[in-house]
């Protein structure tokens, strides 16, 4: 069992927050159910309270500034709470004062709200998942989210969230990408795709991008960033036929795919490009904004 996270630093940052976004009604209610959670041993409190929050609280988007950002970094690294809606934050804020010194009652009560919550509630949970004290026993959780066939549900676990890159093992990271590719999801909201790079998952992605060229269909650009770090002289002809595509953002993942190579023909591959080289050091192309120019099912 790994270390148990402190919880008050991230439940407070999360009340200043939905206090700047919440009327002081919804505020009071949230702060009084919140402290009966946390001191009572009977989880019905925490099930109907949160099923409630939603009577209290709105979807609308969390905004704040970089400085706010960087403390939520500070708090959890790589946490994001500015893409969360003022709804799960409060959910969020209500489940973490959940006593937690027995990890296992903890864990059964946490069980029970993913097994009977609804899309919403789902979505809520999911996205907390880099917050709970038990970071250690979510794993197998968070799997089964990205089995969902609810994209709202895959987008909480995937996308913007730590967890995933922090504690799923290499086959079921390799699962997460491919079914975010799949779902033509973006990739650039995936946490941690550097760091997780492994040769299986670009081999793969290399066999997907075979038979859809062979098919005449286009392949999704942000796919060769997984790929990048692993050409080599048995796919580098890959890489060469990437670079003569018609379609402006393949031929940018193609030259970001090869600064991201040791490989001395993917280097050599880079000079014949050099205006999106000047691009890239500029700021002005990265795989974020190929992605987010990306239009899915071209």
């Amino acid at each position: 069992m790994g270390n148990v996270r402190e919880l008050a630093p991230i439940t407070g940052f999360l009340l200043r927050i939905i206090k700047v976004h919440a009327d002081s009604k919804a505020v009071n209610w949230l702060e009084a159910q919140a402290g009966k959670v946390h001191t009572n041993d009977k989880p019905t409190l925490l099930f109907i309270s949160f099923s409630q929050c939603s009577r209290h609280f709105s979807k609308d988007s969390l905004t704040f500034n970089e400085a706010v950002a960087q403390e939520a970094n500070h708090i959890v690294p790589n946490w994001r709470p500015g893409t969360w809606d003022l709804l799960t934050a409060a959910r969020a804020c209500l489940i973490l004062h959940l006593p937690h010194p027995d990890s296992a009652k903890w864990l059964k009560t946490l069980d029970q709200l993913f097994e009977t919550g609804d899309m919403n509630e789902l979505e809520a949970l999911y996205r907390t998942l880099p917050l709970y004290p038990h970071q250690d026993m979510l794993a197998a959780r968070a799997a089964e989210g990205l089995r969902s066939n609810m994209t709202v549900v895959f987008d909480a676990v995937a996308l913007n969230n730590p967890y995933p890159a922090a504690h799923l093992n290499e086959t079921a990271w390799n699962q997460l990408v491919l079914k975010a590719i799949f779902l033509q999801r973006p990739l650039y909201q995936i946490i941690g795709l550097e760091n997780r790079a492994n040769a299986r998952l670009a081999d793969t992605l290399l066999d997907a991008a075979r038979e859809r060229w062979a098919a005449h269909r286009s392949v999704m650009p942000e796919l060769w960033r997984m790929v990048g770090p692993f050409i080599d002289e048995n796919n580098v002809d890959m890489i060469e036929k990437l670079l003569k595509q018609e379609n402006p953002l393949e031929v940018q993942a193609g030259v970001l795919a090869c600064m991201s190579s040791n490989y001395p023909q993917a280097q050599r591959l880079i000079h014949d490009h050099t205006a999106i080289k000047e691009e890239i050091d500029r700021g002005n192309v990265s795989w974020e904004t190929i992605g987010k120019a990306y239009v899915p099912f071209q």
